[in-house]
């Protein structure tokens, strides 16, 4: 099997990992094209506290990574992956659904605490699924074509914020700004109901890493002890890596 083979075993084993990472992105995405829609609706037309709104994804991040990436390493990828898209599909859901200013002040107020923090969820899940996606294809793909396999990777999160961009685009031209304003910006959360449903339920089902298998295999704790070692062994990795990596973390 050559290198293209390796490639497209990898996408046909491992496709709701790949899909589940288009909609991640297509997730975080839309929220910024949708901006416009937010500032009227949620932040009395303020462009400063929309964008601040959607930074907290952005420092929410780190924090999902190391969440996820501990989750991982003591249950496995297949969980953290799951974990990930599943809080993502929430996040997104979500935000279609949440009262705005429009429905009386106090539904507003309401309409922007969820709203920050079903971002700050997005956030999380968006961190959680670079770390958990990498550790994935980089445990299950074929050596020899390791590089253009986690090409997918890159792939995926540009076809996510193109789709993004569509789908904003695509309801604009369909349903007119008025209606964007009032309640459309609403249906490019909804479009990714399906398609996460199907990546979440893809995702559960999907083979867990063998690296993974092999080193609960090989630990010398009995079942009991083994997620508390797993615990202190990833705790003390992330100390190594805050302690002589700081350069490179910066």
């Amino acid at each position: 099997m050559g290198a293209f083979g390796d490639v497209w075993q990898v996408m046909k084993i491992y496709w709701s990992l790949l899909l589940g990472n288009v909609l991640e992105w297509y997730e975080f995405a839309v929220d910024g094209f949708l901006a416009p829609y937010f500032q009227s609706n949620f932040f009395a037309g303020s462009a400063i506290s929309t964008w601040l709104g959607f930074a907290s994804t952005f420092l929410a991040r780190p924090f999902g990574g190391i969440v996820l990436g501990v989750l991982g390493d003591l249950f496995g990828r297949k969980v953290s992956t799951f974990l990930s898209i599943f809080g993502m599909l929430i996040g997104t859901v979500g935000q279609g659904l949440v009262p705005t200013s429009h429905s009386g002040p106090i539904a507003g107020t309401i309409g922007v605490v969820l709203l920050v923090a079903l971002r700050i969820l997005q956030g999380i899940c968006t961190g959680g699924e670079i770390a958990a996606v990498s550790t994935y294809i980089t445990e299950v793909g074929p050596k020899r074509s390791l590089a253009r396999s986690m090409v997918l990777i890159g792939i995926t999160c540009n076809v996510g914020f193109l789709l993004a961009q569509f789908a904003s685009y695509a309801a604009l031209k369909i349903l007119g700004e008025e209606t964007m304003v009032s309640w459309g910006w609403r249906i490019p959360f909804f479009l990714a109901l399906l398609p996460g449903v199907i990546a979440a339920s893809g995702r559960r089902c999907i083979p867990e890493s063998r690296s993974f298998l092999e080193a609960q295999a090989n630990t010398a704790e009995t079942q009991a002890g083994a997620p508390r070692s797993a615990l202190r062994d990833a705790a003390s990795k992330i100390k190594s890596l805050f302690r002589f990596h700081r350069p490179a973390l910066l």
